[in-house]
């Protein structure tokens, strides 16, 4: 009897699906996919709290506990040999790491794989110096990833040495398993090193992962310049983020095990090794305070604004900058002298030192200031501006006026004009009755109330371009015997 093509699949897979089921049809809990029973490793409450654990084991004090802990800085600025240093020092129970800090004795297993031998043997030399080299210490520079036989190799170290202590890979990118192609980008970050964290707590072993921060920095959390999505921050066991500040180190630590903390630390270029000078608050704040009193000394007897203080500073964080700002204020460091702008103490541009300033006399206080740096000249500037203008003391004209031009309003040479303190223009002569010139009401399309007529198109147009309502006074402009050697905002008011 013939069967089709779904009939025959049908049986093969039902024969498949049979044997997977223990040949009754029904699904075994020992042959389920996972292996386990759903109530394996079930527990109370009550069973859970008489049991006895292991205490944490701290790697090194206040930075690497048991677990798996990644270290993310900009590329190049000294992970490596923060790494090197660090696995040097768990290896030889002789030696400190970071300064004084002493971390635990045992076997250690660095993947340089971004390294060569000849490269790491240079490094530890720079290093170790004179003292012998720690027996160990284990080095590799290549390594499979850890989705294909990675994870197993080293299962496999820890398994070969007496006390495994420290696993150090650098880099993560080296080692983590290639996404799917439809596998989201967060369940990937966290698969990557999900393997890695199940195998610290397993053998009770710290494991850290060399890695990098992103380019767009954030001003609001250090630990979100982490490259990558937040599967990694998730998976991980500790975080450690190092950030370059003030010319030293900004180190962020937070994790599950150890309190977070943010220290600051320096490079030593002579020995290559990395120390830890203290609280990151405590030594920044005096550095960023002294970065904006140097600012302001060099911007005196000017104030500077925020803006102005966070640009002489390289800041970028607007809200910390204004804390500080506050900060110092209320200790008596800098002075308030308008609103947003700062100055050192005893500066005379302080608004507690500044009296009335009688600038055309309508300025007064702090408003003048703004005002009067603006029409401060030198003394050769003012005296021209006074034969200008006629004006006395400290007045500034409204207007200034072009010095006379013959023609330009009436057509007689012999009429004259001179400048006022408010018009700028006053007719010296009658007009005559025999040539009044131009009225309102006939007036050609160019023509303007001021004898400046060169502001019009000046083209001779005649009563038949009648300009309804009277066209609006254009300022008149400084002679063209001062308008080249004037500054501009003295060209025209």
């Amino acid at each position: 009897m013939s069967q089709t093509a779904d009939e025959i699949v049908d049986r093969v897979l039902g024969k498949d699906r049979r044997k997977k089921q223990g040949g009754n049809g029904h699904a075994n809990a020992d042959n389920q996919p996972s292996g386990k029973a759903w109530n394996s490793g079930l527990i109370t409450a009550a069973a859970l709290q008489s049991k006895q654990f292991e205490p944490v084991r701290i790697i090194l004090p206040g930075l690497i506990p048991e677990g798996t802990t990644i270290l993310a800085g900009k590329p190049k600025v000294g992970k490596s040999w923060l790494a090197l240093d660090v696995c040097l020092a768990v290896a030889d129970a002789s030696r400190f790491a970071l300064g004084d800090k002493k971390p635990v004795h045992g076997d250690v297993l660095y993947l340089a794989l971004e390294d060569n031998q000849r490269r790491l043997t240079k490094r530890i030399d720079k290093i170790v110096q004179s003292s012998d080299w720690p027996k160990r210490l284990w080095l590799h520079t290549e390594s499979k990833r850890m989705d294909q036989g990675g994870l197993e190799d080293i299962e496999a170290w820890c398994k070969s040495v007496k006390e495994p202590r420290l696993i150090w890979i650098d880099t993560l990118a080296k080692i983590r398993p290639i996404p799917g192609r439809n596998e989201q980008a967060y369940a990937a970050d966290y698969r990557a090193i999900g393997g890695l964290q199940k195998l610290s707590s397993q053998y009770q072993v710290g494991i850290v992962l060399n890695h990098h921060l992103r380019k767009m920095s954030s001003e609001d959390d250090a630990f979100d310049d982490v490259s990558g999505t937040l599967g990694l921050n998730g998976a991980a066991d500790t975080i450690i983020v190092m950030k370059q500040h003030f010319g030293m180190m900004k180190i962020h630590v937070q994790g599950r095990d150890i309190a977070a903390a943010e220290l600051a630390a320096e490079f030593n270029r002579k020995t290559c090794r990395w120390r830890i000078v203290g609280d990151a608050y405590k030594i920044f704040r005096s550095q960023e305070r002294q970065a904006i009193i140097a600012a302001l000394k060099d911007a005196k007897p000017e104030p500077m604004s925020v803006s102005q203080i966070m640009a002489a500073t390289e800041r970028t964080d607007r809200c910390a900058v204004d804390t500080l700002l506050y900060k110092m204020r209320k200790a008596g460091e800098v002075d308030v002298v308008r609103r947003g702008f700062y100055s050192l103490p005893g500066d005379p541009l302080n608004a507690g030192d500044i009296g009335e300033i009688d600038v055309s006399g309508a300025l007064v206080g702090a408003e003048a200031v703004d005002n009067a740096a603006g029409f401060a000249t030198d003394e050769s500037h003012r005296g021209s501006h006074q034969d200008l203008t006629a004006a006395e003391g400290g007045e500034i004209a409204g207007e200034i006026a072009e010095t006379p031009k013959p023609l330009a309003s009436t057509g007689n040479a012999n009429q004259s004009h001179h400048l006022t303190d408010l018009t700028g223009i006053e007719d010296t002569e009658p007009l005559d009755p025999s040539n009044p010139g131009p009225t309102t009401e006939h007036r050609g399309h160019g023509a303007t109330d001021a004898p400046d007529a060169p502001y019009g198109d000046g083209e001779g147009r005649g009563d038949e371009h009648v300009a309804e309502t009277p066209r609006r006074r254009r300022p008149p402009m400084l002679s063209p015997t001062h308008s080249r050697s004037a500054p501009l905002w003295r060209r025209r008011l």
